[in-house]
This record gives C-alpha cells, sequence and structure tokens, in this order.
C-alpha cells in the first residue's frame, strides 16, 4: 500500500514537471549560437538615404589616438577579430544620434540570416571620427556580414565585411 502512494506521488511530480516544461520553453535546453544575442532583422529595410553629415565608413583593424582615426583599413577580418566600423562625420548638428547594426548576412548554419548581432547608439556633433566596435565573445563564424549606420533612425550608409 504504501509503494503504490509513493508510485502515485512520484507520477504526479514527473507529470507536473513535464507539464511546466511543456509550458514554458526556456527551461527546454538549446545550445547557444555562435553569434551572440542575434535577431531577424525587419524583411523590408528602407534604403540608406544619405544625411549628408557621414562623408565616409571605412572598415578597420584598430584605431589610433583620442581622435579614433581607422588603422589597417579591411573588410576581411580574422574569426577573432575586434571589428571597427569608423564613421567619419562632418558639420554635425548638436545631438545627433548615430547607431551601428551589425548584421550577419550569411554563416551558414551558425546563425540565421539577416540576423542582428549588436546595436551601439553615440550622440555626437561636429567634425570627427566615431569608433564603433564588435569584439567576438569567442570567434565569428566565417561568412559575409554588414553594418548598417543610421543617423537619427535613418538608414545612411550600409557596409559589407567577410570572416575568414
Amino acid at each position: 500500500m504504501k509503494r503504490n502512494k509513493i508510485s502515485l506521488v512520484i507520477a504526479a511530480v514527473l507529470l507536473f514537471a513535464l507539464a511546466c516544461m511543456c509550458s514554458n520553453t526556456s527551461a527546454i535546453p538549446t545550445t547557444a549560437p555562435v553569434v551572440p544575442a542575434a535577431t531577424e532583422a525587419p524583411a523590408t529595410q528602407a534604403p540608406a538615404t544619405s544625411s549628408g553629415i557621414i562623408t565616409k565608413v571605412e572598415m578597420a583593424k584598430d584605431t589610433k589616438g583620442v581622435l579614433k582615426e581607422p588603422v589597417d583599413l579591411t573588410t576581411v577580418f580574422t574569426p577573432s577579430s575586434v571589428i571597427h566600423a569608423v564613421v567619419s562625420i562632418k558639420d554635425s548638428p548638436s545631438g545627433t544620434k548615430f547607431t551601428a547594426e551589425f548584421y550577419v548576412v550569411d554563416v551558414g548554419s551558425a546563425a540565421a540570416p539577416d540576423s542582428l548581432i549588436t546595436s551601439t547608439d553615440l550622440t555626437a556633433d561636429g567634425t570627427r571620427y566615431l569608433d564603433f566596435t564588435l569584439t567576438p565573445t569567442s570567434t565569428w563564424p566565417a561568412g559575409s556580414y554588414r553594418v548598417d549606420i543610421l543617423v537619427n533612425g535613418n538608414l545612411d550608409q550600409s557596409v559589407p565585411y567577410t570572416v575568414e
């Protein structure tokens, strides 16, 4: 008799745990993606429209000095690279918001196409360089990527780069 009660309690606990797992998908373990915090980009993206503030966007391996001038310009990075998108601005009004959105374009099965890796905002004015960096948590999967630069929420420039 006591065994039957214990068996019923264990069965009830197991059914309860199973019901909780089915209703809460975050309790189901998943493999972490290689690209951190990836989310899909909007299905339709407005075409880039120049603000007249950005004079150029250069991909680089590093920057130098307090001015953040780009060093080692490239559009091809290694899996362990820190990626710099250096934006040159001219005569930017006070309070202008610049955003860099780094996207996966195609890295095979490592991440969904057009997934947002991260987004960073800076508010700046005047004429200077802005350094947006992307640092890997482990390594970048080989493939194609892009960085979109927005000015006050409007796409201004889109620059492709690759990881080999």
